[in-house]
C-alpha cells in the first residue's frame, strides 16, 4: 500500500531521530502539516487557472474547517469555501493572480486544519495542558489602577491566597503615600488594593488585595534553574487595552540570563535581572513572567524601545523571583526597603578579579578584605567579571547576611559580612504602618502554631520537669510548676531552686518564648516585625518585643513554611544570651508545635528539652516538656 507524503515525512523523521513520544508526534504532526501545504499550493495554482472569474462558492460547501467537516468535505472543498471568493468586478479589477492568491490563502488555512485534525494525541494534549495552566494563571494577574475611575494603569499578580501580590514600584508610585489603590481580576470586579513594603532600588512593592476571603494565586518559582532558551510567557494590560480585567497573554523564550539595567540614584535598578523575547509594552509593568508551570519567575518591568517610540524591539526585564523572595519578609512588615552594599569594588586584571578600593569601616573592610585581595565567589557562585560581582550584592537586601570567597597572600580564606544600607533618595518618607505590621506580626504568630484564629487563654497548667546534670555530683532534679492566667501572664514559680540560677533563667526564657504562642496576646509598641534574615539557607521573618533593660527577644520564623525555627535572647547592645532552637513540629492538643528544643547558651553549653504533650486546658494550651539529656557540648 502506497504511503501519503505526510506519512513518508514522519517516518524519516523518526527514523532519523531517537526522540520521546512527545517530539516525535510533533514530527509526525509537522510532517502532515508540511505534505498537506505543498498539496494545497498546487491544487490552488490548478484553480486559479482553471477557474478565472467564475469560482463561486458552491452550495453546501461549509463555511469554517472544523474536524467534522474536514473528514466530509476534504481540503479541496474546504479551500474553496473557507475565505469569502472575490466578486466577478474584483475578478475583472484584480485579475487572476489575485484570484490565485485568495484561493491560495484559503488552501493553505484548509491545509492547517486538515493537518491540525490528523495530529496525533500527544500534540492535542500538550497544547490543551498549555490552555489549562495560562488560563488558571491568568485568574491571578492583576490590572493595577490609581482610582476606581481606573487612573493610571498596571499590571501585578497575586503570590498568596490571602491576597497578597506583587509589581511594580513605579506602578504605585502615583498613589503610594496614600497606600490604597484599586485591583482589577479576571473575574470582572474591581478590589480595593493597600501597598505593604516597598522597594524603590529595586522596583518591587508588595500589596494586598480586600474584597474576597481567598484568591487564586500563582506560587512563586525557583528562578535560579532558569535557562536560556527555556519557554516562558508575560501576563498583564498593555496598553490598558484589558477593559474587563482579562489579561494579554504573550510568549517567548528566555533569551539573556544575569542581565544588568542601570537606574538613577539607585532607583530602579534591575540588576542579575532576566532577559526575554516576549513583548513588554507600557502597561505591562508590575505583571508576571510565567513558566510553563504556571508559576511566577519574576516581575516585568522594562523594556528596551526604539529611540522615537514606544515600539517594543523585543527585549524585556523580569526582576527575578529569588531576588524579591530575599525582601519579603520586610515586605510583609510594611517597610521601606534598601539595598545592601559590601563597600568595595573590584577590577578585572587578565582573569582574576581584584579588590581596587575599599571604603573604611564599610562591611568589606571590617571583615578584613584588604586591596589586592583576589575574588573567587560570592554565596558559593563563581565571579569571572566586574559585573558578575555587582549582580550578586545589588540583589540583597541591607543587613543582609553575605559569604565570600577570597585569595589573600595565596591563600583562600572564607569570609562573611553583614551588608550596609545602600543610600536611597525618595521625595517622600515612607515609615511602617503599626496597624499593618502588627496585623502581619498575629499572622506570622498564628501560622507557627496552625491557630485557626486568636483565641483568649483560660487557666492553664504548664508542669514541666527539669533535669540537669551536675558536673562531678550526682544528679539531681528541678521540680517546677507554673502557671498560665486568663490575661495570659505567668506566675513565678515558686519552688526553683536558689542554688540553681541557670534552671532559673532557662524556665524565665522558657516562659517568655511561648506566650505569644499558646496564650492571649496584645500587641503594644514595644512588638514589631523588623524584617528578615537568612540562615543555613532558610530565609526568615524575624519578630521583635523589646524589653526593659534594653533586652529584647526575636521570634525567627521560616518564610515558606511559616514554622517556628528560633527564638534568640539579647542583652544590652544586642549581645547574645541564649538561642533556643526548635525542630519536629508536631501535631499536638490541636496546635502544631516543635517537639524537640534546643538551648544554647552564650558560654557555649546547650540542653535539650523534648514535649512529650500538649493538651488544651479549657481553650488554652498547657505541655510537658521534659529534659531528656544534661549539659551538652554545642
Amino acid at each position: 500500500m502506497r504511503r501519503s507524503v505526510g506519512e513518508k515525512k514522519a517516518a524519516e523523521l523518526s527514523a532519523a531521530n531517537n526522540r520521546t513520544p512527545s517530539a516525535s508526534a510533533w514530527g509526525r504532526f509537522f510532517a502532515a502539516r508540511r505534505a498537506g501545504l505543498v498539496a494545497a499550493i498546487r491544487f490552488a495554482a490548478r484553480a486559479a487557472c482553471r477557474y478565472r472569474g467564475i469560482l463561486r462558492r458552491s452550495p453546501g460547501v461549509p463555511n469554517s474547517s472544523s474536524d467534522s467537516e474536514v473528514r466530509r468535505y476534504g481540503p479541496r472543498a474546504l479551500a474553496l469555501g473557507v475565505l469569502k471568493m472575490p466578486s466577478d468586478s474584483e475578478v475583472r479589477r484584480y485579475g487572476s493572480r489575485a484570484l490565485a492568491l485568495g484561493v491560495l490563502l484559503a488552501a493553505l488555512g484548509a491545509a492547517n486544519s486538515v493537518a491540525w485534525a490528523q495530529a496525533p494525541a500527544a500534540v492535542r494534549d500538550d497544547e490543551n495542558r498549555r490552555i489549562d495552566v495560562f488560563q488558571k494563571a491568568a485568574r491571578a494577574v492583576v490590572c493595577i489602577f490609581g482610582t476606581p475611575e481606573r487612573g493610571g494603569g498596571g499590571s501585578g499578580v497575586v503570590i498568596d491566597r490571602a491576597g497578597y501580590g506583587l509589581t511594580n514600584f513605579h506602578v504605585v508610585q502615583e498613589f503610594v503615600e496614600t497606600r490604597h489603590g484599586y485591583g482589577g481580576l479576571a473575574d470582572g470586579k474591581l478590589y480595593r488594593l493597600t501597598v505593604l513594603g516597598i522597594d524603590p532600588g529595586g522596583d518591587v512593592v508588595l500589596f494586598k488585595l480586600d474584597g474576597r476571603e481567598s484568591f487564586d494565586f500563582a506560587p512563586l518559582a525557583n528562578s535560579d534553574e532558569l535557562r536560556v532558551g527555556d519557554w516562558v510567557a508575560a501576563m498583564g494590560n498593555p496598553f490598558l487595552v484589558a477593559e474587563d480585567f482579562s489579561p494579554t497573554i504573550t510568549l517567548g523564550i528566555v533569551s539573556g540570563l544575569h542581565r544588568y539595567q542601570e537606574g538613577q540614584g539607585n532607583l530602579l535598578e534591575y540588576a542579575d535581572c532576566i532577559q526575554v523575547s516576549t513583548s513588554i509594552n507600557p502597561g505591562n509593568s508590575g505583571g508576571p513572567l510565567f513558566d510553563m508551570q504556571g508559576r511566577v519567575l519574576g516581575i516585568n518591568g522594562r523594556a528596551s524601545f526604539e529611540e522615537r517610540g514606544r515600539v517594543n524591539v523585543g527585549l524585556g526585564y523580569a526582576v527575578t523571583a529569588n531576588q524579591i523572595r530575599r525582601f519579603l519578609p520586610g515586605f510583609f512588615a510594611g517597610r521601606l526597603m534598601y539595598h545592601g552594599t559590601l563597600g568595595a569594588t573590584v577590577q578585572q586584571l587578565g582573569d582574576d578579579l581584584v579588590f581596587n578600593a575599599i571604603q573604611g569601616l564599610s562591611p568589606a573592610d571590617k571583615a578584613g578584605i584588604a586591596l589586592g585581595d583576589k575574588l573567587i565567589a560570592v554565596g558559593g557562585r563563581r565571579m569571572r567579571t566586574p559585573n558578575d560581582f555587582n549582580n550578586a550584592i545589588a540583589i540583597l537586601p541591607a543587613e543582609w547576611p553575605v559569604s565570600l570567597t577570597v585569595l589573600h597572600d595565596g591563600k583562600e580564606r572564607q569570609i562573611a559580612a553583614r551588608l550596609e544600607r545602600l543610600s536611597l533618595r525618595l521625595p517622600m518618607s515612607y515609615l511602617p504602618d503599626l496597624e499593618i505590621n502588627q496585623r502581619e506580626l498575629a499572622r506570622f504568630f498564628d501560622a507557627a502554631t496552625r491557630r485557626e484564629r486568636p483565641g483568649s487563654a483560660q487557666s492553664a497548667d504548664w508542669s514541666v520537669e527539669w533535669r540537669q546534670d551536675a558536673a562531678n555530683a550526682a544528679a539531681r532534679e528541678l521540680h517546677l510548676r507554673i502557671d498560665l492566667t486568663a490575661a495570659g501572664e505567668s506566675q513565678t514559680p515558686a519552688d526553683i531552686c536558689p542554688d540553681a540560677p541557670e534552671a532559673a533563667e532557662a524556665w524565665m526564657e522558657w516562659r517568655l518564648l511561648t506566650r505569644p504562642l499558646l496564650g492571649a496576646r496584645t500587641f503594644d509598641p514595644d512588638w514589631e516585625l523588623i524584617g528578615g534574615d537568612e540562615r543555613e539557607g532558610r530565609i526568615i521573618c524575624v519578630a521583635e518585643r523589646r524589653l526593659p533593660g534594653e533586652q529584647k527577644v526575636r521570634w525567627c520564623f521560616d518564610l515558606g513554611t511559616h514554622e517556628l525555627a528560633a527564638v534568640e535572647f539579647l542583652e544590652k547592645g544586642e549581645k547574645r544570651r541564649a538561642v533556643w532552637t526548635a525542630s519536629d513540629p508536631a501535631p499536638m492538643g490541636g496546635l502544631r508545635w516543635p517537639a524537640k528544643w534546643r538551648r544554647e547558651a552564650a558560654d557555649g553549653t546547650a540542653a535539650l528539652l523534648r514535649v512529650e504533650n500538649l493538651a488544651l486546658a479549657n481553650g488554652a494550651a498547657a505541655s510537658k516538656p521534659v529534659q531528656d539529656a544534661g549539659t551538652v557540648s554545642p
